[in-house]
C-alpha cells in the first residue's frame, strides 16, 4: 500500500474493525488504540462530524462519499486528506459494513496553491508588460491567454483573438505561404522557433520578431506554446539613422579627402603642364628656326610629360578601384631583376638590400608597371620605418590557397599564387595602426612627409587582380608585407614591347571615330586615314547611329565610354546588332569592370585607357581587324 493511504473497515454503525495504515501519521492515536472504536471518536472537531453525514448519506445513496477535509496529526500539526467511504454491501444489496480510505494530498496540495500563486504573479507581471505581446498558444495554437501587450501592438481586443488561431496575427501573404504552420512545427521540432516578419495591426502591417517557445509537462508531453512578439519598428527606425549616420560620415570623410588630395594633384600636374607647355614652346621656336631634329626632341620631352601625367590619374583612379585592369603577362622575376638598381639608388647606401626569387617563377595576370609601382611604394614605407638605416629583403615563392602559411582567404578556384614578401627590421607596428594601414590618407609619418596614399594604392593593385595582402608585425620586431596574386592561367595577352614597331597595315579598313572631345577625335581619326583608312566622325553616341545607318559594313568601332545622349555601351549594344561583325574599341579614363568582362569573352572587344599613345591604339585596331 502506499505510504499516503490508509485503509479503514468499520460495520454498519461505523466502528473500526480492521485497518492498515502502515506508516501513515493519519489519526490522533496508535493503531491498536482505533480497532473497536467509532471511526468518529478519533476525530472530536465539526469537520470529522461532517465526514459521518456524508458516510450515511452515501449508504442510502448507494454510492461512495468523498470529500477533502483537515485533520489533526499526532504532534498537533494538521494535514489535508482526501477521505473516500465505500459501502459493503451482502447479497441482498444491504449495506453491512464500510472501506473507509484516506489519501494524504496535503504536498500535492500545497504544490497546487504555490502553482496557483505562481500563474498569479506570473498573469499580473504578464499583463503589465505593453512592449511585448504575450500569449499562451495550445498544441494546435489557438490563443489560450493573452496579455494587455497584444492589443497594445495589434489592436485585437480579448474576444477577438482568444479562441482563435495565433497566424490571425499574420497577413494574408504569410498565411499563404503557411509561415504560421511553420513556427509551430519548427517549436515543436526544435524547441524554439523565432523569425522577424510583418504581422498585422488593423489594416497595417509593422516588422516584429515571433518568438515561439514550446511547454512540456513533467512527462515531455506537448501541453502548447509560449507566444512573444516584439515590435521592431524602433529598432528599424534607430538602424535605418545608424546607416545614414554612418552615410554621412562617410561623405564627410570624402570631403575631407578631396581637400588632403586636391594640393597634390594641382602640383603633380602642374609640373607635367609646365613640361608640356615648355617643350612645345622650344619645339615651335625650333621649327620655326628650321631645327627640326631639336623640335622633335622637344616634343618627345612633351610626350613624356603627358604620359607621366596620365600614368598619375591611373594610380588615383586605381585607389578609386575604377581602374580597368590590363590583361597581361607578367614576369616578376624580371620585374625584380630589373628593380634591383632603381631600389638600390631609391633606398639609399645605408638600407641593405636583399633581392631573392627563383628564375623559373610562373608569370602573373597583372599590369608589370603597376606591380613596379607597388614594390617601390612598400620599400619606400619600409625605408622610411628604418629612417634610413636597416635591413630591406625582397623575397618570392609560389604558394595555393591551403597552405598553412597563408593567413588570409583567397580563392580555392584559382588555384597557384605568387607571395611576394617586403621585410623590414624596422620598429613594427601596433595592432591598432596594422588594422587601419591600409586605410587612404592614414599615415603615421609627420605632416608633410606623407600622403597615406601609398598602402592603400598597393592593397587597390591586388585585390583589382584577384589578389589579397597580409601584413604582419608586432612592435619592435619589424614588418612584412605579403602580396598573393594569381599565377597567370588563362588566354591572356603578352606585355607589349616598349619598342618601336612599324606602322601597322590598316589601309582600306572603314572605321567611325564616336569621341565628344574634338582634339582627340581630330588626332585620332588623321592619324587613321594617314594609314588608308576611310574615317568617320561623331562627336555623340546619337550622331554616330546616324552615321553608322548610312553605310552597309563597318570593320571597326572606336568610340569613347562616356558619349553625350547614348553612352558608347549602348552604341556598342545596338551598332553590334546591324553588324554582328564589328570590332569596337573603347576609349575610358575608368570603366564600368563588369560590364567590360561580360563583353570582352568573345575577341571582338578591346579596351584602351586614356592617356594613351598612338601606337597603342594602332596596335589594338591591328589585332582586331586582323582577326576578323
Amino acid at each position: 500500500m502506499p505510504a499516503d493511504h490508509a485503509v479503514f473497515i468499520l460495520d454498519r454503525c461505523g466502528y473500526i474493525v480492521a485497518m492498515d495504515a502502515g506508516e501513515t501519521q493519519f489519526g490522533t492515536f496508535r493503531t491498536q488504540d482505533l480497532i473497536g472504536k467509532h471511526y468518529a471518536s478519533a476525530y472530536s472537531n465539526s469537520e470529522e462530524n461532517a465526514l459521518l453525514q456524508a458516510a450515511l448519506n452515501a449508504k442510502d445513496a448507494d454510492q461512495s462519499a468523498r470529500l477533502e477535509t483537515w485533520l489533526q496529526q499526532r504532534h498537533g500539526h494538521r494535514i489535508r486528506v482526501e477521505v473516500s467511504m465505500h459501502a459493503l454491501k451482502d447479497k441482498n444489496r444491504q449495506p453491512h459494513g464500510f472501506a473507509m480510505v484516506m489519501r494524504d494530498i496535503h504536498t500535492h496540495k500545497r504544490l497546487q496553491d504555490r502553482l496557483r500563486e505562481c500563474e498569479r504573479r506570473f498573469r499580473l507581471f504578464a499583463q503589465e508588460v505593453t512592449e511585448a505581446a504575450i500569449c499562451m498558444l495550445d498544441e494546435w495554437g489557438t490563443v489560450l491567454d493573452w496579455n494587455v501587450g497584444v492589443q497594445h501592438l495589434t489592436g485585437y481586443s480579448p474576444q477577438a483573438i482568444i479562441g482563435h488561431s495565433f497566424s490571425t496575427l499574420f497577413n494574408d501573404a504569410q498565411r499563404a505561404n503557411a509561415l504560421p504552420s511553420q513556427l509551430l512545427g519548427m517549436a515543436r521540432d526544435d524547441g524554439r522557433a523565432c523569425m522577424e516578419c510583418e504581422l498585422t495591426r488593423g489594416d497595417e502591417s509593422f516588422p516584429g520578431e515571433v518568438v515561439l517557445e514550446a511547454v512540456h509537462d513533467s512527462d515531455d508531453g506537448l501541453l502548447g506554446f509560449a507566444l512573444i512578439i516584439h515590435d521592431r519598428t524602433r529598432q528599424q527606425t534607430a538602424e535605418r539613422r545608424l546607416r545614414e549616420a554612418r552615410e554621412q560620415i562617410v561623405h564627410a570623410q570624402k570631403i575631407e579627402a578631396i581637400g588632403h588630395l586636391t594640393g597634390g594633384i594641382a602640383h603633380d600636374f602642374n609640373n607635367a603642364l609646365q613640361g608640356i607647355i615648355s617643350s612645345l614652346e622650344l619645339a615651335a621656336l625650333c621649327l620655326d628656326r628650321r631645327h627640326t631634329i631639336q623640335a622633335k626632341r622637344h616634343v618627345m620631352v612633351s610626350l613624356d610629360a603627358a604620359l607621366r601625367a596620365g600614368r598619375l590619374t591611373q594610380r588615383l583612379l586605381s585607389l578609386a578601384r575604377r581602374q580597368t585592369s590590363s590583361s597581361q603577362r607578367t614576369s616578376i622575376a624580371k620585374v625584380l631583376a630589373s628593380m634591383r638598381e632603381l631600389l638600390g639608388r631609391t633606398l639609399g647606401d645605408d638600407i641593405l638590400l636583399d633581392v631573392s626569387f627563383a628564375d623559373d617563377l610562373p608569370q602573373l595576370a597583372c599590369d608589370s608597371g603597376q606591380l613596379e609601382s607597388a614594390l617601390v611604394n612598400l620599400a619606400v614605407n619600409a625605408r622610411d620605418a628604418m629612417a634610413g638605416h636597416g635591413h630591406l629583403g625582397i623575397s618570392c615563392r609560389v604558394c595555393s590557397p591551403e597552405d598553412s602559411s597563408v593567413q588570409v582567404p583567397l580563392d580555392l578556384a584559382q588555384g597557384a599564387y605568387v607571395e611576394i614578401t617586403v621585410t623590414d627590421d624596422g620598429p613594427g607596428m601596433s595592432e591598432e595602426t596594422r588594422s587601419r594601414v591600409f586605410e587612404p590618407f592614414f599615415t603615421t609619418k609627420p605632416e608633410g612627409r606623407g600622403t597615406g596614399l601609398g598602402l592603400s594604392m598597393v592593397y587597390g593593385f591586388v585585390t583589382q587582380y584577384g589578389g589579397a595582402v597580409d601584413i604582419r608585425s608586432m612592435p619592435g620586431a619589424g614588418t612584412s608585407v605579403l602580396l598573393y596574386l594569381p599565377c597567370d592561367n588563362a588566354n591572356l595577352e603578352a606585355a607589349a614591347p616598349k619598342s618601336h614597331t612599324p606602322a601597322p597595315k590598316l589601309h582600306g579598313f572603314r572605321i567611325l571615330v564616336a569621341e565628344d572631345n574634338e582634339t582627340i577625335r581630330h588626332s585620332v581619326a588623321t592619324r587613321l586615314r594617314q594609314l588608308g583608312c576611310e574615317v568617320a566622325e561623331a562627336a555623340c553616341g546619337g550622331e554616330a547611329l546616324k552615321v553608322l545607318a548610312t553605310a552597309a559594313s563597318w570593320d571597326l568601332l572606336l568610340t569613347d565610354l562616356d558619349l553625350p545622349t547614348v553612352d558608347g555601351s549602348q552604341l556598342c549594344c545596338q551598332a553590334r546588332k546591324h553588324f554582328p561583325k564589328l570590332r569596337v574599341i573603347l576609349m575610358t579614363g575608368y570603366a564600368d569592370s563588369e560590364w567590360l568582362d561580360a563583353n570582352e569573352r568573345d575577341g571582338t572587344i578591346e579596351v584602351l585607357i586614356k592617356p594613351f599613345d598612338m601606337g597603342e591604339l594602332l596596335a589594338k585596331a591591328q589585332m582586331l581587324l586582323q582577326a576578323a
